[in-house]
């Protein structure tokens, strides 16, 4: 699994019953990671065997507090000097490996790297390759950490360098519409408990208007009207994930105010 690098890599992941994408996105990893982290939440499929065939290091940690303070528990496991945080679902392309290996033949600064990614639903890919590509932070020295965000959590990258590496990690998001569906729906709940709790407000208004924008912005401005069908459908979806979160919002504030 080693790199032969001065700098060690270790890959981190959070997984829970991901068996299927594993067997995806383990394999690229060898001849990129010194070590491999994986903390479990509670699987009941073969995730594990399957991450021991590729000498995976495996925890578990069912006292769920959320994905981003999950994320800081599975990094205090990694010994590296470079962390790369994945999800169980990315796959890394091999001009991307290429891009990583050159960078961590360096001592680990104040830089994070950023990942291009695109998404992939029933296997076909939404996002086009030279519009709207986003990046995440996902290469950086242990140093930094992620936030506490219980979903939609993201990389502390307060007074980092920002660049951007050459080559894609493919996101094979959904295998089919009801994967989809109900993954976006219970992102759905989390968001709409969390911000109520921090007093955020919702009102018919936001229920109508964010999905329509947010369509506009994903099929549009994202460039998936140039993705065919798919492209099409994940805006949708994606629209109605967004009235699925200020709709239970609003329904958290109106219970939130009966209480009071």
């Amino acid at each position: 699994m080693t790199t032969h690098t001065p700098h060690r890599l270790s890959v981190v992941m959070i997984v829970k019953n991901e068996a299927h994408n594993l067997a995806i996105s383990l394999p690229p990893l060898v001849g990129l990671a010194d070590e491999i982290i994986i903390l479990d939440s509670g699987s009941t499929d073969n995730s594990r065997q399957i991450a021991g065939q590729y000498g995976a290091k495996w925890f578990v940690n069912t006292d769920w507090q959320g994905f981003g303070r999950q994320r800081q528990i599975a990094q205090s496991y990694a010994t590296g000097d470079w962390i790369l945080a994945l999800d169980a679902d990315e796959e890394i392309t091999d001009e991307l490996k290429q891009s990583i290996l050159k960078v961590i033949q360096n001592q680990p600064d104040n830089t994070v790297y950023g990942l291009k990614r695109l998404d992939f639903i029933f296997g076909h890919q939404i996002d086009n390759a030279h519009w709207g590509v986003k990046a995440y932070w996902r290469l950086y020295p242990k140093s930094f950490d992620f936030n506490n965000l219980t979903v939609h959590e993201s990389l502390d990258i307060t007074g980092a360098k920002t660049v951007k590496l050459s080559g894609f990690l493919h996101h094979h998001t959904a295998p089919d519409p009801l994967f989809l569906l109900q993954k976006r729906l219970s992102y759905a709940q989390t968001w709409a408990i969390e911000n109520a709790q921090k007093g955020k407000k919702s009102n018919l208004f936001k229920v109508i208007s964010n999905p329509i924008w947010q369509f506009i912005r994903q099929y549009f401005l994202d460039g998936r009207f140039l993705q065919g069908k798919y492209g099409l459908i994940y805006s949708i979806i994606f629209s109605q994930y967004t009235f699925n979160k200020y709709l239970l919002l609003w329904q958290y504030n109106h219970q939130k105010g009966r209480q009071s």
